[in-house]
């Protein structure tokens, strides 16, 4: 049930008045001496009992004439009734980004937006549709009763709100509703919001129909004192274990007083260990500064926590960001040498694991970044003990033992990755072994030569974390690689080729399964395949495999996102860790005009935006006389009538 004019409703008081008036001239009976008459004193008695009845027969009369005549000026209606028809559409716009999340006289500014929903659906035009859409940086429709109808009431406001304003997507959204029902009635969108000026981020992308008015509901406070952790920045998100780590964080004072040595708190802590590192902050009105943290050398694993800055303002949900680091052990790689010789110059695995042993390029490390331990795999051999593996490279191994498949293949069930490089000793007849093993990425073809020019690689997947670096021609360009020849492999449903030479065979395959990787370079590492080991680009390259098998490269398996509607904090996914804050701009609470707001988006503004419209002032006049769906007045007065009728026929057969 809701109300076109619901401050009328205060002239209930003048119920009082008829029950004033019943009090003070009912009817006070006097003592009479009479001879003794005793079928008088029966009749008396009757009639006496009668005139009580109808007395308070008539006071409730009279009360719901006022009653009634109140309601029929507050015009009642059916809140589930609101909207539906085919007479134009109203868009209804409601801001739930992270600004609205801040108090205004005790209560959240969407939980004020949700009040002053049944006064914009009332102002919807009879028979107009109604869609109704929460925004941030996208829009979410709410669901209505069906053909364009909504219930007020029904519309909940969410419980945490996380993203960022963005006008032109909602009101592209709206715009794109309007375009669709053009022409079957009047248009109209309105926006409740607390008119954030930062939320002007994608503008350029507005598109929005010019003669489609835009109403604004103006929700926020006139001003907000508000002092914010607005970024952080760990010098990395993955770092080498037992290695101290630098992190920044930004501090904004939006208030208009300085910001003097304001205390902020950086707290870290793993499974076994907790750190908390002080700092202070200090910043002009209206200015950001930078407090920087030094961490201790952090110890294997993730470490995850906050910056906070201590202390109340407008807007409790910026006080504080997540960070999260990732910092790695050296990981422990098993090199499966499948053509191991005496003189360990002619092995397989020699210039491979020279590679893992060297730092990559620009790095100087007390340590080496692996630690490979090589095992000669012959005919009579058998895989060691997996369970301290993380990583496992096969080079040039033609085939395994049942118990030595079955051991590698609970090795990848368990979460570990391996990298497999090939060599003359794979062929057709290795398919079965290996995919026992679990390291099948697809049908093991024969041995491919190059003939007249060498194999040179034609596209890679230069946004795949394990390619990434070689996306920048700087870094070493994958294209001068030549080989003599590979193994030819023909990938299984699902494999992700990374890349490919010029004649379409694969060189680089994928497959990812859960928390288990497998990697497949169909060239050898020794010389078989030509003198790729000697050139500039093995190292990285190889480098890039192995992580890429353990889940090392790029920022490593942090990383870190927008809210984008989520809950902030450190959640995990397959493979990782994500961290999600606040959109900086939310801890802007600088507020802009309605006007400002249509002359920067291009809009035209309805008449009385930013203020509840009574219905009687309103300026369309078919707003008034048209029966909204769902109004109650018709009723009202059919009762009025009826209970006015009563009283006085009543009133006239009763003694007041």
């Amino acid at each position: 049930m809701g109300f076109v004019q619901i401050s009328l409703l205060a002239a209930m008081a003048a119920i009082a008045l008829p029950i004033l008036a019943h009090l003070l001239f009912r009817r006070r009976s006097r003592p009479v001496d009479l001879g003794t008459l005793r079928f008088l004193k029966i009749a008396v008695r009757q009639d006496t009992r009668r005139r009580w009845v109808k007395r308070w027969v008539l006071l409730a009369l009279r009360i719901s004439c006022v009653a009634l005549v109140v309601l029929l000026f507050a015009r009642p209606y059916r809140a589930e009734s609101l909207g539906g028809g085919d007479a134009g559409l109203t868009v209804i716009l409601i801001d739930r980004s992270a600004s609205m999340e801040r108090p205004r006289d005790g209560e959240r500014l969407v939980d004020r937006a949700i009040k002053e929903l049944p006064a914009v659906v009332a102002k919807a035009p009879a028979r107009s549709r109604i869609e109704v859409g929460w925004f941030d940086s996208k829009v979410e429709p709410v669901r209505t009763a069906g053909e364009g109808k909504v219930n007020p009431s029904e519309v909940k406001a969410p419980a945490a709100l996380t993203g960022g304003t963005d006008f032109a997507a909602a009101l592209t959204w709206a715009g794109s509703r309007c375009e669709a029902a053009r022409g079957n009635g009047p248009l109209a969108v309105h926006v409740i919001t607390d008119l954030q000026r930062s939320g002007f981020g994608s503008v350029d992308t507005l598109s929005f129909p010019k003669d489609v008015p835009v109403q604004v509901w103006d929700v926020g406070p006139a001003s907000t004192s508000n002092v914010a952790v607005t970024e952080v920045r760990p010098a990395s998100l993955m770092v080498r274990a037992e290695q101290p780590t630098t992190i920044q964080a930004t501090i904004l004072n939006a208030r208009a007083e300085l910001l003097d040595q304001r205390p902020v708190r950086l707290t870290l802590s793993n499974r076994t260990k907790s750190i908390a590192l002080p700092g202070v902050a200090s910043a002009a009105p209206g200015a950001s500064t930078t407090v920087t943290f030094e961490t201790p050398p952090l110890s294997p694993g993730l470490w995850q926590g906050t910056v906070a800055i201590v202390g109340d303002d407008g807007m409790a949900t910026d006080d504080a960001r997540h960070v999260a680091i990732f910092a790695a052990a050296r990981p422990r790689v098993l090199l499966l040498d499948g053509a191991a010789r005496d003189v360990a110059a002619l092995g397989e695995a020699y210039f491979l694991e020279a590679a893992l042993r060297l730092a990559p390029p620009g790095e100087a490390a007390p340590d080496a970044p692996f630690r490979p331990i090589v095992f000669p795999y012959g005919t009579d051999a058998r895989v060691p003990d997996l369970r301290e593996v993380d990583v496992l490279v096969v080079a040039n191994v033609g085939s395994f033992s049942t118990a030595d498949a079955t051991r590698i293949h609970a090795f990848l069930e368990r979460g570990g990755s391996a990298v497999v490089f090939t060599g003359a000793k794979l062929g057709p007849a290795s398919n079965a072994s290996y995919a026992a093993a679990g390291l099948a990425l697809g049908e093991i073809g024969g041995a491919l030569a190059a003939r007249d020019v060498p194999f040179r690689i034609a596209e890679f997947t230069a946004e795949h974390p394990v390619l990434a670096p070689f996306a920048d021609p700087q870094h070493g360009d994958l294209r001068r690689l030549a080989f003599s020849g590979c193994t030819k492999l023909t990938p299984s449903q699902g494999v992700q080729t990374l890349a490919r030479f010029r004649d379409g065979t694969p060189l680089l395959l994928e497959r990812t399964a859960d928390r288990s990787r497998v990697l497949w370079c169909s060239v050898s590492v020794g010389r078989e395949h030509g003198e790729w080991s000697r050139s500039r680009l093995f190292l990285p390259l190889v480098h890039q495999l192995v992580r890429g098998a353990g889940g090392l490269t790029g920022a490593g398996p942090v990383r870190d996102l927008g809210a984008a509607g989520e809950p902030p904090g450190v959640s995990e996914r397959p493979g990782g860790w994500d961290v999600r804050n606040l959109e900086p701009q939310e801890s802007e609470l600088e507020a802009c005009t309605a006007e400002e707001f249509a002359r920067r988006l291009g809009l035209t503004l309805a008449a009385e935006t930013g203020a509840t419209v009574n219905a009687e002032s309103a300026p369309d006049a078919t707003f008034d006389k048209e029966l909204r769906p769902g109004e109650l007045w018709p009723w009202l007065w059919m009762a009025l009538a009826i209970c006015w009728i009563a009283e006085g026929i009543l009133a006239n057969r009763t003694v007041a």
